[in-house]
């Protein structure tokens, strides 16, 4: 069987790849890639079942005929970021018009798997944020990212091809991208910074990449999942003072918090939720600190597949921490 991957130099994608390349060894595995040498430095011995293939999304011409020989495709290709810019609807949006398009005159796919993401679904402004989301949330992105990846989503639901969507929350694990929020977080609480002391009421979900890429595999061949979109998480949403803790503690950190606890009462968080950010602030950013903003719950797909993120946040963000600093170390 061929599978055919976008995105496999990326952060999720690389993690994909590693985990077909462990557990479908027999498997024809053809990557379409951007950059052959940032690949190559990835993979410096690929596999024999690894093939590249130098091409764009947006020109289709330069992927066609290996993206029709295919049974499986994952497309996990994105523009990532919690921001506004008409970049996400080019490089999300329209390369997955172009992708799907290619892909319709198949007569040998089986299933094609989409990457979206919670800021796909995401909540509107003023509304109260202390339920986990569901798939019976109405979407309603806050971002341009998110509205991107909504259409991306829509594109493929009303091309007819047999799809499943995984929403994946807070994904972590290895090969972070450069300058991520993690990365972010991480030196923060290095420096001390004050906000990283601060009790913060919020919670969110969140999945490491090696669970992500096990239910990525099983979305591609359960019954139940045909033509289905799913949150995917773990069980559980991580309170933002556990997060930050755990990080500190995972770095040998001294961290304690600042004394009180603050509770805030829905009248107080209506009030903060008319404030208008700050110059040169991340609203998204505030919500998720002070909200259940980015909490979902992966009912349906546990109902569907029964499948359950199994990676602890404790242990993942060890795992997490252990390859950066193998990165490190490699690239001094």
């Amino acid at each position: 069987m061929t599978i055919f991957l976008t995105g496999s130099t990326g952060f999720v994608g690389r993690n994909l790849l590693e985990y077909l390349v462990k557990t479908q060894p027999q498997q024809q595995l053809v990557c379409l890639v951007r950059d052959l040498d940032k690949a190559r430095a990835q993979w410096p011995q690929p596999p024999d079942n690894i093939r590249w293939l130098v091409g764009d999304l947006l020109r289709p011409e330069t992927y066609r005929d290996a993206l029709q020989s295919a049974e499986l495709v994952f497309h996990v290709a994105a523009l990532v970021g919690l921001r506004d810019g008409e970049a996400f609807f080019t490089q999300n949006t329209t390369a997955t018009r172009h992708f799907v398009d290619t892909l319709i005159p198949s007569n040998r796919l089986r299933r094609l798997v989409f990457v979206s993401s919670i800021s796909a679904t995401d909540r509107e402004p003023g509304s109260p944020a202390t339920d986990c989301l569901t798939e019976a949330f109405p979407p309603q992105p806050q971002t341009d990212y998110g509205r991107s990846k909504l259409q991306a989503e829509q594109c493929i639901i009303a091309s007819g091809l047999p799809h499943t969507i995984l929403v994946p929350a807070y994904i972590y694990g290895p090969y972070l991208r450069a300058g991520s929020s993690t990365e972010r977080l991480i030196q923060d609480l290095r420096a001390g910074k004050r906000y990283t002391r601060f009790p913060f009421p919020g919670a969110i979900s969140a999945i490491h990449t090696e669970d992500l890429s096990q239910a990525l595999w099983i979305a591609a061949n359960h019954p139940h999942t045909l033509n289905e979109r799913f949150l995917i998480s773990n069980p559980e949403p991580v309170p933002i003072v556990d997060a930050f803790a755990t990080l500190a503690n995972c770095l040998g950190l001294n961290h304690t918090f600042t004394p009180s606890p603050i509770t805030l009462s829905e009248a107080d968080l209506a009030r903060y939720r008319r404030q208008k950010p700050s110059p040169g602030s991340n609203p998204i950013l505030r919500r998720i600190l002070w909200e259940h903003y980015f909490a979902c719950s992966p009912a349906k797909w546990y109902q569907a597949t029964g499948h359950q993120a199994q990676i602890a946040f404790d242990d993942g963000v060890r795992r997490t921490l252990a390859q950066l600093e193998k990165n490190l170390s490699a690239a001094i």
